[in-house]
């Protein structure tokens, strides 16, 4: 099973293909991920993971094309992205796009006003706000009521999605 590591950093995992655009220690391909294609084949991983990579990079619909080029039928992605109104999103200055769960959609694709569908796809199967963790206890009713009123209640987005070809 090829599974592709992007934006791996500092965290590299054994078993995985770990990109990222600086030169490192077990980092198996640098290169910049603005510039397309990406120096993979057509259909070549079946797992994708992008732990706090998407909100780094100015253009994510480009992205989520490539990947989807680059990903085998069904292949899963695991997005991972700072809440937008969360203390972790402005606490870096090298983020340049903000997520809560429609601008995770319209990344995807899914932007309801477009008439014309693309053709990559995908199928949402997780998208899990990530509250503090002191107020992991409260209902989700409640949680769901207070990040739209409160900034830093939830702090990460966590998505999976399906390739859909």
């Amino acid at each position: 099973m090829k599974k592709l590591n992007l934006g791996c950093g500092k965290v590299i995992k054994k078993g995985w293909t770990n990109v990222d655009l600086q030169k490192g220690r077990g980092i198996d391909k640098s290169f910049n991920f603005t510039k397309y294609p990406y120096p993979f084949k057509d259909n070549t991983f079946e797992e994708i993971l992008l732990d706090n990579v998407l909100e780094h990079i100015s253009n994510p619909q480009e992205v989520m094309k490539e990947l989807w080029r680059i990903s085998k039928k069904g292949a899963i992605i695991r997005i991972i992205v700072p809440y937008y109104n969360s203390y972790i999103a402005y606490g870096d200055h090298t983020h340049v796009n903000f997520f809560n769960e429609w601008s995770l959609q319209q990344a995807l694709g899914q932007s309801g006003y477009l008439h014309k569908k693309q053709k990559e796809q995908f199928e949402i199967l997780k998208m899990k706000a990530v509250p503090q963790r002191y107020l992991k206890i409260l209902p989700k009713s409640i949680l769901n009521v207070l990040k739209k009123l409160f900034g830093n209640v939830v702090v990460i987005l966590d998505t999976e999605v399906k390739v859909l070809k």
